[in-house]
């Protein structure tokens, strides 16, 4: 096999039980729609027994059949509204597969060989590319770092290290510092990113997320291949154009949520 991954678990622990994934807190929109809902349960079971222990209070059927009216017109809105997100989702992250699978096949046909570290470096970045998807599905859900077991086989050591090992800022491509926020040391020429990690949501002030990174390792590989001509030039061109509709495709996950 050429990306030997291990199997990703669809169920996760909490609270000393098993839990299906779909059912999982951290990175779901259970935390934001629960405590509205008990609100409203425990607001409608109080309305039944204050009813049911004072009946003079009770509304008639005509301020009933209004606010029931108006009611109805509200959830009609808000269901189509929430299921034409789902559905922009659903088309975004077929694509977003789609928009993978295609680069792994250009990158596998069109990338020559001329050595065993192009053939290492050409599987690597087939392992990013799976590894990229994977870690937009965990950017998206707020949860950041490696140790998730859908990782496993996919991302190098050196890319573990550095990442594992960063403090505050990291080395990437030919791009120099800029801006006030950015920290002002380097060991080498490229663009340094500064991480400030938040405990919930998926919204990150000064980080580069781990999809980034990825892109960013994606990028390299093709200039990679490019100054050492491993590639010809209009495969190449279409190699950064798919890589430039994978950041594309992040940004309209991020639009939606």
């Amino acid at each position: 096999m050429i990306i030997d991954t291990a199997s990703p678990s669809n169920v996760v622990s909490a609270f000393g039980l098993v839990w299906p994934d779909a059912l999982r807190l951290h990175g779901s929109v259970i935390r934001l729609a629960f405590p509205p809902v008990l609100f409203m349960t425990g607001y409608g079971v109080g309305i039944a027994f204050l009813i049911k222990a004072h009946p003079e209070y009770a509304l008639s059927l005509t301020v009933m059949s209004l606010v029931s009216l108006v009611l109805s017109l509200l959830l009609v809105f808000r269901t189509n509204s929430a299921y034409d997100r789902y559905w922009e989702g659903r088309k975004i992250w077929q694509d977003l597969k789609v928009s993978s699978r295609n680069l792994i096949r250009s990158v596998w046909v069109t990338v020559m060989e001329k050595s065993m570290d192009d053939c290492t470096l050409k599987r690597q970045s087939l392992k990013d590319i799976a590894a990229f998807v994977i870690s937009v599905k965990h950017y998206l859900r707020g949860e950041d770092g490696l140790e998730y077991s859908d990782y496993d086989g996919l991302l190098s050591p050196e890319f573990r290290l550095q990442y594992s090992t960063r403090s505050a800022v990291g080395n990437y491509g030919s791009i120099p510092v800029s801006g006030n926020n950015s920290p002002q040391a380097s060991t080498g020429d490229g663009l340094l990113y500064q991480t400030q990690r938040i405990p919930e949501g998926w919204e990150r002030t000064g980080e580069t997320s781990l999809p980034s990174q990825l892109l960013y390792e994606l990028q390299k590989f093709a200039e990679h291949i490019q100054d050492n001509h491993l590639i010809h030039v209009q495969y190449y061109a279409s190699l950064l154009t798919s890589i430039n509709s994978l950041a594309t495709l992040v940004g309209s996950c991020e639009r939606i949520l």
